[in-house]
């Protein structure tokens, strides 16, 4: 069976911690995820466990500054871009 937890995630941006969740199926995961999308200016400090994901509606926090490069953006999986 697939299990989905949630695991927090501590950044720094010019000295400044930020946290963020990330879904993931285990540490690594969220980890590796985190760095293969992550700014160039953005160092990655720690991963934890939060708990499991309970598939419901998810406030995640805003942070000021997006850990993520824009140029390696997620595709969208609820419109279909073959449509025209």
């Amino acid at each position: 069976m697939w299990q989905s937890y949630i695991f927090g995630v501590d950044w720094k941006h010019e000295e400044k911690m930020y946290y963020d969740e990330l879904p993931a199926e285990s540490k690594e995961e969220a980890a590796e995820f985190f760095i293969d999308r992550k700014r160039d200016d953005v160092e990655l400090v720690r991963v934890q466990f939060v708990g499991p994901n309970e598939g419901g509606v998810r406030e995640f926090a805003h942070s000021p500054d997006s850990p993520f490069s824009p140029l390696k953006a997620r595709r969208r999986m609820d419109k279909d871009e073959d449509v025209r």
